[in-house]
Order: C-alpha cells, then structure tokens, then sequence
C-alpha cells in the first residue's frame, strides 16, 4: 500500500538481470517500516526457476562472525545439493594460515564467495539480497562492495536494506558506493493515514472506525506495527464488524508497545511450537531445519507439525532452502523475551550438540560466543580440535573464547599448551601482533609438548616479524633451532624462515644462502614439501638479488615442481608464481612471463580456487608489454570513498605503492599529469 514510485523503481532493477545488464538498489528505512516486504513484491515478479535468488539475514548473533551473512545468502554449505555451493564450501573449510602476510585467509573468502557470484551470474540471472545490513559483518560488507563496484560485468540484481541505527561508517560508504555506481536509493517514510486505512480495510473486509483509528495511529504509519495491532484485535475478539471495524471494551488489555504486541503473537500457536520457537530464536533470524533438530536432539519429522504451525500464524516463513522469521523484529522480541541466564545455557547446550554432530566451526562460535560460562571439558576439546580453523574463519572470536576457557582450565591441565598456541594463532589471524608475540613468549616459558612448542616458535616469529621487530624474529628462530628436540619438520621451516628474515633484515646474502641450504637438506630428510619449497624460493630471491636470473628460474621452478597442487600451500604457490613473472621479465622472456600468468589462473579457474596470482603483479606486466589499459583493468578502480574496504585486505605494503605506483606511470605516459600526481600522492 501507498508504495507504488518505490515498487517501480525495484521492479526496473529486477528487469536488469533478465536483460543481461547489473543493478544495485539500497533500501533504507526504520524497523517494521516495509523494506523487505517491498523487496518480496518485487521479486515475485522475477524470471523463471532458472533464476538464482539469495535473501541473508543480518543480526546481532552474526555480525561478528566473518563472511557469515554472506554465506548463508549463497548457501554454501558442505553438502549443498548445487555442486559450486559444495565445492566453495570445501575450499572455504579447507583453508590455513598464509605464509608471507597474516589475514590471507580472509582475502580467499572473499575471492571464493565472488568467484562463486561470477559463476552463478554467468549461468542464470541472479538476485542477492543482504538485509539488514547495519549488522552484516565487515567482511560479507566487502564481499557486496566488490559485487557493486563490478555490477556492470555480470546480470546481477544486488539488493541490500539497512536501518538508519545503529550508525556504521563502513555501511554509509557502501551507500555511498551505490550512488557512485550508479544504482538507485530508496528511502521508506511512513505510511500515509490514506494508506494505513486502506491496508486495515483490506485486512478485516471494513473501514476502521474512530475506535481502531486511535489504536493504529500509535502505529505512526508503520506497517509492521499496523499489521501487528490489527492481528492482536482479531485473536483477541476484541473486533466488532459493522459499517465500520471499531474496537470494543476487550481491546483495552492489549499490550501497548510493538514488542509486546509481537510476544503476543505466540498466544496463538501452542505451547510445544513456542518452545520450538524460542529454541529456533537462538539460531538467528534464519535457520536450517535440520541444525534446529540437532539443537533439540529430535528428529526433523518430529519437528514438522509444529513448524507448520508457526508458519500458518505468520510467525515463520519459507526462505529456501531454510526457515526464517517472517520479521527480524519478531525473532529480536522473541529472543529478549527470555531471560539472559535461560537464554545463556541454552546457547550452551546448541553449541554443544552443534559441535558433536559435526556443524561447521562458525555455527558453534556463534552459540559459544553468546555464553559467558567456561570451564566445560568439551570446549577445551573442541577449540584444540578447531582451533586451527576457528582462527582462519573468525581470528576475533576465537581468540576471546579460547581465553575464556583458558582462563578456566587449571595449571597443569594437559589442554593448557593447546590452547595457548591456538590463542597465539587466534591473535596473530586477527593482526593483533604484539599481543601475539607476548603471549607465544610467555607459553614457551611453560609448555611441556614438543610439538605445540615448536608451533608456538613458529607463531611468535611470525608475529615479530609483523611486528617490525626483525631482530627479535632471528633471534627467536636461533632460539628454536639450538632446541635439540625440535622435530625435523619445524627445523626445516624455521631454518627456511630464518633465510627469509636475513635477506630482508640484514642483507646478509651469503648467510642467507646458508640457512636456505640447511633447510633444504633438513626439509629434503623429513619430506616436507612446505619447507622444502620456502628453501627454494629463499634461494630463487638471493640469486635474484645478486642479478642471476638464469639460476633464480632454475629454484623457482625446482619450488612450483615441489608444491605441486597442493591447496594447502596455495598462497606459496602464489609467491612462486608471482616470483616466475618477475625473472622471466627481467630475462626478456615476455611470451613465458604471460603464459605463466595465464596457466595460473586457468588452474584457478579448473579447481574453482580464488586465484591467487598477484593481480599487481600482472599489471605490471601488462604495463612492460605495453598493455596499459588492460593493467589498469587488474588494479581495478581507486574507490576513494570506501578506503576501508578496498585497501584492508592488500596482502602487503608493496601492493600498495605498487598500485598507486603502476597507475602513476601509466598516467605519466600519457602526459594525464594530474591524475599521475594524485597517484603519486
């Protein structure tokens, strides 16, 4: 009712796709005011089931877990019927800590979850919506900043509904983004009284009369709030039909404010079904059946009467493949209506069934993350068990949970070391580097298992290094390395690092050369093909530095033969192919510098990976070959407004000069003095 210059406005956006052609439409509003309704008209009249429609739900249970609203909008989860969604699901999970820059995890999520969107749009028109996106976490808020920037590549609808509050200066740059994209903004105001009346007379078959007048005007033209009071009428019997709808004397027990009137609404399913629901509520705005029967330890046949019950009375709606809340404000009033110590050990007990049947390591983060108990063995099992993937996927959150159930686990306990190297990895993922470095420090000073100590060394090198305290870093890898248990495969790492950390730190060539000797012979021993091929590429950069190319290809591509194809050694991998680029440059080999590029992103390609291949560092090829508009093309566009979002995920601080670096020169050639010296800037 009354939004029929809004509705056009979407409706042209959703013609786009089925024309071959992107849009982007942002829909802001208050709470209840009508955005996803407004965006569920329009879709109703999308293209055929050859369509692929993705709806995500943002909430405070969510927001802080990384690329979670984005995942769920794709539907990627292992097992997904659609072999892409399987497939990206295996990637994402199968995903470790990079070498060379802390946080590279993150930038693969985002490139398999875009990849995903390109290979989706490519086979059928597309519809992603975000909703409620003032809770979206930071990554899935990068993800659809990268979607709207490319819309013009791809027949893709984004659609995205945000409140006004809570403020986020990351959000209102993505608004921003969208005006500057070209897409459209939609800005819903309260209903008019016209089209409050004509809504409820629609509603109940008459005309308000003075008495339910005054009872929705303390709607103040919000729909959602209408609809409800109007509802709350009904199954009260407090509704009396004539000429006109009027309210009588049951109608003065009705709650007043909007979330008690929402609370209300569970009068009107049974008992079982709103236990149900409150269960359902801990799960988020949207869930899937099956993790609700895993939470209740029942059955989904079990659950499927009730379940229908609550979509019959409006409380649950379809949102395929899964369940959701007809309005996020219903599941928020539903969820606060518990009381927090309730509401605390249920998070437990979902957490636990979560993590015994096997659920993905963000579903069980974010039932731990709502607990504030600890101390529970199973927990400490779990985050020994996870750790590792808990701080690839959520670094933030799996720091603060495994410190709270340190903080639980008595001296002595035999979890202690683990969980300190997973707090140490945690902390090191989320870029918190010298908090990482002191705490590694301080847990060798008490770890007793040989291989968590030897991890351990290798994350506090790391974090030093991040840090900018190289001489730390060699000092700590000394360290290690005169530990005469430390076993083979740490050694030949470490040793390989150290190599890494000479060159760099204190040009010192030659011992450079010695240590990346040692590591290979060590890593040849223990058949580690990591540390064997960081030894390769040590010595691939110190005959690069002493200008012999000619043996530098010879090492980097003895380092490429030795990770083969190899998921878990991706981003060395990367390193060596950017690494071949260059010395096939500097040999004046321009047909195999291309080839190389062109191989590694066709394998990317093959095995749906995001590909890895430094995207500057092809620019700069481009920018020798004389290409310039097609490296311009790989660095993409300088989006000024949205800093924090294009900028955060740069692996290291050469892609950036070289970013700004390679765009100056190209600028310069073409006598473009002002944009060179902005570049420049």
């Amino acid at each position: 009712m009354g939004r029929g210059q809004e509705l056009a406005v979407l409706r042209a956006g959703v013609e786009a796709p089925g024309r071959g052609e992107g849009a982007v439409v942002w829909v802001e509003g208050e709470p209840g005011i009508g955005k996803s309704s407004l965006v569920a008209e329009a879709l109703a009249a999308a293209g055929g089931p050859e369509w692929d429609i993705g709806w995500g739900i943002a909430g405070k249970l969510t927001e802080r877990l990384p690329l979670r609203m984005m995942l769920d909008c794709l539907q990627v989860r292992a097992g997904s019927p659609d072999p892409r969604r399987a497939h990206a699901a295996d990637v994402l999970r199968g995903l470790r800590q990079g070498l060379f820059a802390d946080g590279d995890a993150s930038v693969a999520g985002i490139e398999v979850l875009g990849g995903l969107v390109d290979e989706l749009s490519a086979g059928a028109p597309t519809v992603i919506v975000l909703d409620d996106m003032q809770w979206a976490d930071d990554l899935s808020l990068i993800v659809w900043h990268q979607l709207a920037a490319s819309i013009g590549q791809s027949r893709l609808l984004l659609i995205g509904t945000c409140r006004p509050t809570p403020y986020r200066p990351e959000v209102h740059e993505l608004r921003a983004a969208v005006v500057r994209h070209g897409g459209a903004v939609i800005t819903l105001g309260p209903l008019a009284e016209t089209d409050v009346t004509t809504m409820v007379t629609a509603m109940l078959g008459a005309p308000p009369g003075d008495s339910l007048r005054q009872l929705t005007d303390q709607a103040a033209g919000n729909p959602l709030y209408v609809r409800e009071l109007v509802d709350a009428v009904v199954r009260e019997q407090a509704l009396e039909i004539g000429p006109a709808a009027e309210v009588s004397d049951a109608g003065e027990r009705l709650p007043a404010s909007l979330a008690a009137v929402l609370i209300n609404r569970l009068s009107s399913v049974s008992a079982g079904t709103a236990q149900l629901l409150r269960t359902a509520s801990l799960l988020g705005g949207r869930f899937a059946v099956t993790d609700l029967a895993v939470v209740l330890r029942r059955p989904a046949s079990e659950l499927a009467a009730g379940l229908q019950e609550a979509v019959a009375a409006g409380i649950l709606i379809g949102s395929d493949p899964d369940l959701a809340f007809r309005h996020l404000l219903l599941h928020q009033a539903l969820y606060e209506s518990m009381p927090t110590a309730l509401r605390t050990a249920l998070h437990s007990e979902a957490a636990r069934e979560l993590a015994a049947s096997g659920a993905d390591v963000l579903s069980v983060a974010q039932q731990l993350c709502a607990v504030s108990k600890s101390g529970e063995p199973w927990v400490r099992k779990w985050l020994i068990e996870s750790g590792t993937a808990l701080a690839i996927q959520a670094p933030q959150v799996g720091a603060e949970i495994i410190q709270r159930e340190l903080d639980a686990t008595p001296s002595g306990d035999a979890a202690r070391d683990g969980l300190m190297a997973g707090l140490a990895w945690s902390l090191l993922a989320a870029g918190s580097y010298p908090e990482a470095a002191r705490r590694a420090s301080s847990a060798l000073t008490v770890m007793t298992d040989l291989a968590w100590r030897a991890e351990t060394h290798w994350v506090l090198i790391r974090a030093q290094v991040s840090a900018g305290r190289s001489g730390d870093a060699i000092a700590t890898a000394r360290e290690a390395l005169a530990l005469a248990e430390l076993p083979a495969e740490w050694r030949a790492r470490i040793l390989a690092l150290l190599a890494m950390l000479q060159r760099a730190a204190t040009g010192d060539l030659d011992a450079a050369d010695g240590a990346a000797i040692e590591s290979l012979a060590v890593g040849e021993q223990a058949g580690d093909a990591f540390g064997i091929a960081h030894a390769l590429v040590d010595l691939w950069l110190t005959r690069s530095v002493r200008r012999d190319h000619v043996a530098a290809l010879d090492y980097i591509d003895r380092a490429l033969r030795v990770l083969g194809d190899d998921s878990g050694h991706a981003d060395l991998r990367s390193f060596a192919q950017d690494s071949r680029i260059f010395t096939l440059q500097n040999l004046d080999r321009w047909p195999q510098a291309e080839q190389t590029l062109r191989r590694a992103r066709e394998a990317s390609q093959r095995s749906g990976e995001p590909d890895r291949t430094t995207w500057v560092s092809a620019a700069v090829l481009r920018y020798w070959l004389g290409q310039w508009d097609d490296a311009l093309a790989e660095l993409g566009s300088d989006d000024v407004d949205a800093p924090g979002l294009t900028h955060s995920y740069l692996r290291e601080g050469w892609s950036a000069l070289l970013l700004h670096g390679v765009s100056a020169l190209i600028a310069g050639r073409r006598d473009e003095r002002t944009a060179a010296d902005q570049q420049l800037r």
